[in-house]
């Protein structure tokens, strides 16, 4: 999928949804973020471009520019889309595009977003991963840029609560055990007590879980997991969120209390720098290093960040590829600047600074993967070095 922006594929089924796919693009240009592609079956482009050489031929005598769709069967393009896009468009009717979705479908934290429009755009229907695919929120954008109706039928939206699902994906966390969403969900239209803990290194989190109480009147926030009236471990009326980047703590919430939802702010960010062609296994051997000596769940590692000289090498790309971890590279000169983003002193190496432009890949690396932010950014584990591989961990800490 898309690391740098929204990676979306229509499908159109007619020729009259070639039109309103024609309008997505137009909508989709001045989007800096979206990358679109656009397929439509072979009989459908065929008449399509003879009656616009037709046409074209009639007012000018020039020939018509080539189509700018590619030419899929139904079930090529939803394999191919499946695997690579975060949004999916059908253009056409509604069962068409569940039939083809159907077995492709595998579970809501990884399926693309799917969404359904009719041939006129008269309506725009998110069929599939609303909350955290995206669905939902692109079917209202387009809805608005198309004058048309979003159809949406998830039930936290349509009685207007909070979708913890959605909450999470907006604030760069993810979730553990997704079939828990329900207990929480169902809490929240039924407006029961849910109780909250929060447990993670810098204020970050616990900002975020204050920002949460506030959308919401019933939240309970939890001193403790061992407080005097703890949640109960399983058939609880009153649900627990807890979240935390603790990857001990995510076993023992998973133990002690299964029915639990577990969210993971994916606010650190791993730096790394190595001899050239190493070996995969002490690359990775440090990384579960640093994991173990920081308790830090894997899957609250943002990116993986290096020098871009080691934008090829195999085993940090190996590693991101494992791992399933964004793969960033800077230039000598962007890991000089980390210190406009952190006081975090950096250390040294002459040798390496001959080498890579910069006196230290690692740490700055690490710091460059979280620039941009609009928090403070730590440095939680400086440099360690093993077996020609170093590694440093940075941190989202708190707002500025």
């Amino acid at each position: 999928r898309n690391a740098d922006g929204l990676r979306i594929y229509v499908m159109a089924f007619t020729s009259g949804g070639l039109k309103t796919a024609e309008r997505l693009s137009g909508i989709f240009s001045q989007w800096q973020d979206a990358e679109a592609r656009f397929f439509a079956p072979a009989r459908i482009m065929e008449a399509a471009d003879d009656l616009e050489a037709s046409a074209a031929a009639r007012a000018s005598g020039e020939p018509a520019e080539p189509s700018a769709f590619s030419s899929s069967s139904l079930a090529e393009f939803t394999s191919l889309a499946f695997a690579e896009a975060d949004h999916i468009i059908y253009i056409g009717a509604a069962g068409i595009a569940v039939r083809a979705i159907a077995p492709h479908i595998k579970s809501k934290d990884t399926d693309p977003g799917v969404i359904v429009m009719d041939e006129k755009a008269a309506y725009v229907i998110p069929i599939l991963s609303g909350h955290i695919g995206g669905a939902n929120a692109l079917a209202l954008d387009l809805a608005r840029e198309l004058g048309a109706q979003a159809v949406i039928t998830t039930a936290t939206d349509v009685n207007g609560v909070i979708a913890i699902d959605s909450w999470a994906t907006e604030n760069c966390m993810k979730i553990d055990r997704i079939g828990n969403i329900k207990h929480i969900s169902s809490a929240v239209l039924e407006n029961r007590r849910i109780k909250l803990y929060t447990q993670c290194r810098g204020s970050f989190a616990g900002q975020k879980a204050h920002e949460l109480t506030g959308l919401y009147q019933g939240f309970e926030n939890l001193e403790s997991l061992d407080s005097p009236n703890p949640p109960e471990s399983s058939g609880s009326d009153v649900p627990l969120i807890v979240i935390t980047d603790s990857h001990s703590l995510i076993k023992d919430v998973r133990k002690r209390f299964p029915e639990a939802l577990v969210l993971i702010p994916c606010v650190t960010f791993a730096g790394m720098g190595c001899r050239k062609d190493i070996d995969f296994l002490p690359a990775e051997e440090l990384f579960d290093q640093a994991l173990t000596e920081l308790d830090l769940d894997v899957r609250a590692i943002r990116s993986l960040n290096s020098v871009d000289l080691k934008k090829d090498e195999k085993a940090l790309l190996m590693l991101a590829e494992k791992y399933g971890i964004e793969f960033n590279t800077f230039s000598a000169e962007e890991l000089m600047e980390a210190e406009l983003y952190t006081d975090a002193e950096m250390s040294h190496s002459e040798l390496v600074s001959r080498v890579a432009g910069a006196g230290n890949v690692c740490e700055r690396a690490a710091v460059m993967g979280a620039a941009g932010s609009e928090y403070g950014i730590e440095l939680i584990m400086k440099k360690t070095k093993r077996n020609g591989v170093t590694i440093a961990v940075s941190c989202i800490y708190s707002c500025i």
